[in-house]
């Protein structure tokens, strides 16, 4: 049950979440196979030389072997489900947006999955008529927030609100909340608090 230990090992040591670790899995999967393996065959020569009974001295060999298996499949699972959960906790907060640093992290298997867990939310988003769920995730305490744009090449955006408005580096503003609160999820705005200054 080792190499399912260092997967979750890894995940407690990262941040967010660490590159996808194919080979620990590929690994931990061989490991499953031999213990499979080996129950096999111990099950077998022993069915055939006590004729079907197990003996006593076989029962804690395939306990074992039975507790490994159990345990790299609960590590494989508890990998994949945290990894899922902070994928999809990102989709929520991005709007969508899959950032070209996390993608790098993600397996094929798991951007197949992003990309079909963002349609889902789109689709049910687009049947509420108009309804935006991922604006305003937190209440407004106000309708207009100061904002500072810290990612140059935004160019220019169309508001509801304001009109549209030239999205230049270093520059603030006073936009509603709903019109910019992605561009502050994906870090390319950063909301000031009113205390600190141009």
């Amino acid at each position: 049950g080792q190499k399912g230990k260092e997967l979750l090992l890894d995940l407690k040591r990262s941040d967010f979440i660490p590159p996808y670790n194919d080979e620990t899995v590929r690994a931990t999967l061989d490991e499953i196979n031999l213990h499979f393996d080996e129950l096999s065959d111990q099950f077998q020569a022993s069915v055939e030389a006590h004729t079907g009974e197990m003996p006593d001295e076989a029962r804690p060999s395939f306990i074992l072997h039975d507790a490994a298996i159990r345990r790299n499949k609960r590590c494989l699972l508890a990998y994949h489900a945290y990894r899922m959960e902070k994928l999809k906790r990102l989709r929520w907060d991005t709007a969508a947006a899959l950032p070209p640093h996390v993608r790098s992290l993600l397996s094929e298997a798991e951007v197949d999955f992003y990309t079909g867990y963002d349609q889902l939310v789109s689709n049910y988003n687009s049947s509420l008529g108009g309804l935006d769920l991922n604006a305003n995730l937190q209440p407004p305490e106000e309708d207009l927030i100061e904002v500072r744009v810290v990612k140059d090449g935004l160019g220019t955006i169309v508001t509801d609100t304001c009109g549209e408005i030239s999205l230049d580096l270093g520059t603030t503003h006073f936009l509603s909340r709903g019109d910019v609160e992605h561009l502050i999820r994906q870090g390319a705005l950063q909301q000031l608090d009113g205390e600190e200054t141009a």
